[in-house]
């Protein structure tokens, strides 16, 4: 009886079932073909009857109450097991016991993982969190949130950071919980990246987390992959203001060697498969070499994202010896993580990291004003303009690759107008050989490059003032240098001290004065923003008063009106420089006397002790030193 109704109630056929199709029977269902399969000559009858399975009432709590079962009864059996002798000491040191003078007590987990009883015990905890989402995590001492609090901030930086940032994203089913019980340090450092804290906070954390860095990766000589995304992600959200400070460079150094010590940068080579070095056959000798396991995504995006930060801090300042990782393996990381796409974000990341070979590029062909000594009697000859052409090329080469959806954004603009910039920006430095009517064409070629040098900084500050209000408080690091080392390389169209250069059809061109008053209000709006999401997310200070915005907004004011000062015919009055937050620089004795136009006042201008570590190192109540 139950199989007749069942027969009455499936009604399709299986091809009409399959085609989504209505079907008709000329009698009972299930008897001869139905009008569709009889008008195509095929045989037909009915689908085979399921049944179906009826759902359990599981709930998640019941879920949570079956693993705390198991996880008990584990820890029941691992006791029995492991029950200690009657003559064993009990005066065994911990391994916690261990732990370097100095540092903050907070336990954050430790790696290889702890064994079986003590992480069911783990395990439990995570649990226990999950049932209470109320519960506080410490980051640090002094600095809590709680479990909700940190399933919202982790969202936050999914949407808003990791977008900008590409190079450590998280996969969208971990939660707070998973990634604290599996990645603390990691954790604790995306925490603290984009939850909101006072600026005692953000300078305590600041020295936890070197001293951190310290212990485990210098005193314990631990090789994880955490740790290295910990370091680039603390560089690339850190509160670096205008300029790679020595404390950045030393912790991209340490995260130089963590990559390479983890291999991160080549193929991990197979026993027998690949010629053995030295220390290869050292190890093969003593038996202790072991094929090391293929490298994931994951283990890509960070070596590519130590590339990208270490080359770009090498590549605009100079600050920091270039290492050459670009190599043919960066590339097939780049083809296969855009080939598989595990996050949206993967096809940001290659367009950036094609686009950053291309800065390391020029940064090995093109002259360096800082290591080359001939380079202000050089001038830009034949082959030095081919070489300029064809890296022309390849970066119009490594764009056209890039989808017009990523094209689009303001981020990859900022990033393609600024290597253009940098392509030409040697042309300053150079100097035409003297004399002769050879001289033209050399001088021809320096102009032409200096043009398109100049070019190119206008398109970056269109590009940079598209830059929306709600964002511009909470930029990475890469995007503050470009737009640092495009300011300073446009000021220098100004005062190029050449017969062939005339700054007064440089104004013309370029409103330096124009472009640095709306660069300012772009921070100025961006800092008014931040202040109103102060309770939502981090607000980057430079001390208990001062936002890195306002300094921002502070010192492109400054620039604009000293050049303005400065670029007055010598027939008319010179303006009085803008008023820009008088009594803080009032404090500071002879402050405008302190600016020149030599190498020193651009690192004045590029570092932050003109306005925020000078006052820190005078006394607060008499303002002397």
């Amino acid at each position: 009886m139950s199989s007749d109704s069942g027969r009455d109630r499936t009604r399709a056929c299986v091809y009409c079932n399959k085609s989504k199709t209505r079907c008709t029977w000329p009698g009972e269902p299930g008897v001869g073909n139905c009008h569709r399969c009889g008008r195509l000559g095929r045989t037909c009858g009915l689908p085979e009857q399921r049944e179906r399975r009826r759902r359990g009432p599981s709930t998640r709590v019941g879920q949570l109450e079956q693993k705390i079962d198991g996880i008990m009864s584990l820890l029941n059996a691992s006791r029995q097991v492991q029950q200690p002798s009657p003559g064993s000491s009990s005066s065994q040191p911990s391994e916690g016991s261990s732990q370097t003078p100095g540092l903050y007590p907070v336990d954050i987990g430790r790696h290889p993982r702890p064994p079986s009883p003590l992480r069911a015990g783990a395990m439990l905890g995570t649990l226990a969190r999950a049932m209470n989402p109320f519960m506080q995590i410490d980051i640090i001492p002094g600095f809590q949130i709680s479990l909700e609090q940190a399933h919202g901030l982790l969202e936050l930086y999914r949407t808003s950071y990791s977008p900008l940032f590409p190079f450590i994203p998280i996969p969208e089913h971990m939660s707070a919980c998973d990634l604290l019980d599996d990645k603390p340090f990691l954790f604790r450092t995306i925490m603290q990246v984009v939850a909101p804290q006072s600026p005692a906070v953000q300078r305590n954390f600041s020295r936890w987390f070197r001293l951190y860095i310290a212990e485990h990766v210098v005193v314990n000589l631990e090789k994880r992959v955490e740790l290295l995304q910990a370091i680039i992600l603390f560089v690339a959200w850190g509160d670096s203001h205008f300029y790679i400070e020595c404390p950045v460079t030393s912790l991209l150094q340490i995260a130089v060697g963590l990559m390479a010590d983890l291999g991160l940068n080549k193929v991990p080579k197979i026993p027998g498969h690949a010629p053995e070095t030295i220390i290869d056959e050292a190890k093969r000798m003593k038996g202790i070499l072991r094929a090391k396991a293929p490298h994931t995504l994951e283990d890509r995006r960070a070596f590519l994202a130590c590339y990208y930060v270490s080359s770009l801090a090498s590549v605009l300042f100079r600050h920091v010896p270039s290492v050459p990782f670009y190599c043919g393996y960066t590339e097939v990381c780049c083809d296969m993580l855009e080939r598989e796409m595990e996050y949206e974000s993967d096809g940001s990341l290659v367009a950036l990291i094609r686009m950053q070979h291309v800065l390391t590029r020029i940064n090995e062909v093109l002259p360096n004003p800082e290591t080359d000594d001939n380079n202000e009697t050089c001038g830009v000859s034949l082959p030095m303009r081919m070489a300029m052409s064809t890296i022309r090329s390849e970066l119009e080469r490594a764009r056209s690759l890039v989808p017009t959806s990523i094209q689009s954004k303001w981020f990859f603009k900022v990033a393609y107008h600024g290597t253009l910039v940098r392509l030409y920006e040697p042309a300053i430095h150079m100097r035409p050989s003297p004399g002769g009517s050879s001289d033209i064409g050399e001088r021809g070629r320096r102009l032409e490059a200096l043009w398109c040098c100049l070019d190119a900084a206008k398109a970056f500050f269109d590009a940079y003032a598209s830059i929306p209000a709600e964002e511009g408080a909470y930029l990475p690091l890469s995007t503050f240098s470009w737009l640092s080392f495009v300011v300073i390389t446009a000021t220098r169209f100004l005062f190029i001290n050449d017969s062939d250069w005339n700054p007064q059809v440089v104004c013309k061109a370029i409103d330096f004065v124009g472009i640095t008053h709306q660069l300012s209000e772009l921070c100025d709006q961006a800092d008014r923003v931040a202040m109103t999401q102060e309770a939502e997310r981090k607000r980057k200070f430079i001390d208990d008063n001062r936002t890195v915005m306002s300094m921002h907004r502070d010192k492109l004011r400054w620039i604009g009106s000293w050049c303005q000062s400065k670029l007055v015919p010598a027939d008319e009055p010179q303006p009085p420089v803008a008023d820009i937050e008088a009594r803080e620089l009032d404090a500071v004795p002879n402050f405008w006397q302190q600016w020149d136009l030599d190498g020193e006042w651009w690192q004045g201008v590029m570092d932050d002790s003109n306005f925020g570590q000078q006052q820190q190192m005078r006394n607060p109540t008499t303002g002397l030193p």
